[in-house]
């Protein structure tokens, strides 16, 4: 499909002449790149696209179409008001919340997410404001003060959430970190707020735990007493062994009452009847003048009878067979492995090395491999991406590409159809893509600020970056480059296909399902939305999609196969839209989008073995009634 413009369908471009914008009737001056009007049944005109009431984006838009128009705006979610103007213009009929335009005498306001029509030509009354902006006493919407807030409300400095770095404090005010250490708050890091102790019920003063990352209540009101357990979790308890003991056993409470206290602390409590055992998990103690009695051990000790005691293991020990020997592990704490089988050492899953066993880099969770060598990592830590049994950078990791905005712009399809992510530009200085990781080495590559301009023999240029055709991601793409380093057979996989005319400065690949596409020169190449595998397009002047010969989630291909659709229809054979058909089978008749049968319910086929059958019927009692008058009187 050559065409020399896209236009604008269900939100994406699409080739002017594709199924989708057929399906669309998008009408108008080509060269333009907009729609005119939009004469495919359920279609509508809203700013220069065609959108279908049934589709993810029209349908947010409009509920009911007619003649090209809308005239059911969908205001329930008052993003978008509707005209009351006696004379409208095609594809005025909605008006965004945010839009200024002049439209037939209404418009929206600036920068405003929900709002209320006008009941006269003017501009809408905006009830909620977009991100970044509140409502001021004027009802425009003005910018929240970009120095203290992300978001706001009723006022510039008012908050409603903070900037990178800073915290949400009392629900209105972001505050530096080290503005949230009084005891009376902690830090939460995960949401990025500063919150008051009192979110611990009846505490009064607190601080964060560093080690477990939750608040530690110290002080407690209402004659009770802090009791922090052994995973971090704080609350008040009524003065009591009960009580501090809880179900878990891992508490018992000081003779004076004053506070509850771990089974593991030894050195908290003076007297010898308040202090715990270290390396202890859970204990009993149930009267004054008795110390805690030890019942079992935590990972990394080990129960020794004779003292009633923990005797610590290893190093990194999370059971073992003698006491401080870390040869004697049976086995480790998390993020180590067992170097060997039986009892040995157990070592860093990232970092560790011993008897030819070796940890992976950025590897935070493995099993000792078959074999002495590299672990057999399962998990990464953050910032990593795991491939096969080691872990790579990942663009996760705001450090992965340097830190730069939008640098992990490379998606990579694999054989089995899951996206990852990929550094296409590096923001630290003499770095550069290459394989979708950040590095010095730039493998003979032509590659400058950050990104690659043109790749050596067998890499080619992939969205910023060069990769090689013999390793992963790059191997997942293209299966052959030329020495100039252009992508010449893609994988065999189908997944992608080689872009027409590519020179080594040019992406020289593209996924069939990617809809954006690239361009060479003047011309445009795109992929067809939720395609596994196509055929490449032809060279052209204009836009050319791919053909698509399979498509994702057991989709069905339209008749042309340019597109994939949602096809659900009874009766239809092939849909030219999501759920429009297009064509009907046997026993069907194509009605507007839709499919009907014909014949009295009864399919052409039926019919015609229905007639056949009546013939040779109506043939033997003929020949029957021959027989009796012809034969039976001669005899």
């Amino acid at each position: 499909v050559n065409d020399p413009a896209g236009v604008s369908i269900d939100s994406l471009c699409r080739p002017t002449s594709s199924p989708q914008a057929t399906a669309a009737g998008c009408t108008g001056e080509a060269s333009a790149g907009v729609c005119k009007a939009c004469s495919g049944s359920g279609f509508f005109l809203f700013m220069g696209g065609c959108y279908s009431t049934k589709s993810n984006s029209g349908s947010k838009i409009c509920t009911a179409a007619e003649g090209g128009k809308c005239t059911a705006c969908k205001t329930d979610g008052s993003y978008i008001f509707q005209t009351t103007a006696t004379t409208v213009m095609l594809g005025n009929e909605c008006i965004l919340c945010s839009d200024t335009t002049n439209r037939d005498g209404y418009k929206g306001v600036a920068n405003c997410q929900m709002c209320t029509a006008p009941s006269a030509t003017g501009a809408a009354t905006c009830s909620a404001c977009q991100d970044g902006y509140y409502k001021d006493t004027n009802g425009t919407c003005a910018q929240c003060n970009t120095n203290s807030c992300l978001t706001c409300e009723t006022s510039a400095t008012q908050c409603t959430s903070c900037p990178k770095g800073k915290y949400l404090k009392d629900g209105n005010t972001c505050v530096e970190e080290g503005e949230c250490t009084t005891n009376q708050y902690y830090l939460d890091k995960v949401n990025r707020k500063c919150l008051a102790c009192s979110t611990i019920a009846g505490c009064t003063q607190c601080t964060l735990d560093q080690v477990t990352g939750k608040p530690k209540c110290t002080t407690c009101g209402s004659e009770k007493i802090p009791r922090t357990a052994l995973d971090g979790t704080s609350t008040c308890v009524t003065k009591g062994y009960t009580e501090c003991q809880g179900d878990n056993n891992e508490l018992f409470m000081k003779e004076d009452t004053t506070a509850c206290l771990l089974c593991g602390d030894a050195t908290t409590g003076t007297e010898a009847n308040d202090k715990g055992k270290a390396g202890c998990k859970t204990c009993t103690k149930s009267a004054n003048g008795a110390p805690p009695t030890c019942t079992a051990c935590k990972e990394g000790f080990i129960f020794e009878e004779s003292s009633k005691g923990c005797s610590a293991c290893g190093a990194n020990c999370a059971t073992c067979s003698e006491a401080t020997t870390e040869s004697k592990c049976l086995t480790c704490k998390e993020g180590f492995f067992l170097a060997g089988s039986g009892e040995g050492r157990c070592i860093s899953c990232e970092t560790g090395s011993d008897s030819g066993y070796a940890g992976v880099l950025g590897c935070t969770a493995c099993t000792t491999p078959a074999s002495p060598g590299p672990a057999s990592c399962s998990t990464c830590k953050i910032g990593y991406a795991l491939q096969g049994a080691t872990c790579v950078k990942a663009c996760e990791d705001d450090s992965a590409c340097g830190g730069t905005a939008g640098a992990c712009g490379a998606i990579v399809v694999g054989d089995d159809g899951n996206m990852k992510y990929y550094c296409s530009l590096c923001g630290k200085a003499g770095e550069v893509p290459i394989n979708g990781l950040c590095t010095s080495n730039t493998n003979g590559n032509q590659c400058s600020n950050g990104a690659c301009q043109s790749c050596a023999a067998n890499y080619f240029l992939y969205m910023g970056g060069c990769y090689n055709t013999q390793t992963t991601p790059g191997s997942l793409m293209c299966s052959k480059a030329t020495t100039a380093g252009v992508c010449e057979t893609p994988n065999a996989n189908s997944r992608y296909f080689a872009v027409p005319g590519a020179a080594a400065n040019q992406q020289s690949v593209l996924a069939c399902g990617n809809p954006l596409g690239t361009t060479v020169g003047d011309s445009a190449y795109v992929g067809v939305e939720g395609c596994r595998t196509c055929e490449a397009p032809t060279a052209a002047t204009g836009m050319a999609s791919a053909k698509c010969t399979a498509c994702d989630e057991g989709k069905p291909l339209t008749g042309s196969g340019y597109g994939c659709v949602t096809c659900s229809i009874a009766g239809c054979s092939a849909c030219r839209a999501d759920n429009m058909c297009g064509a009907c089978g046997d026993g069907y008749r194509l009605e507007g989008d839709t499919c009907v049968r014909t014949g009295g319910n009864l399919s052409t086929g039926a019919i015609a073995g229905i007639s056949v059958a009546a013939v040779v019927v109506v043939g033997g009692l003929v020949g029957f009634l021959c027989w009796w008058f012809v034969c039976r009187g001669k005899a």
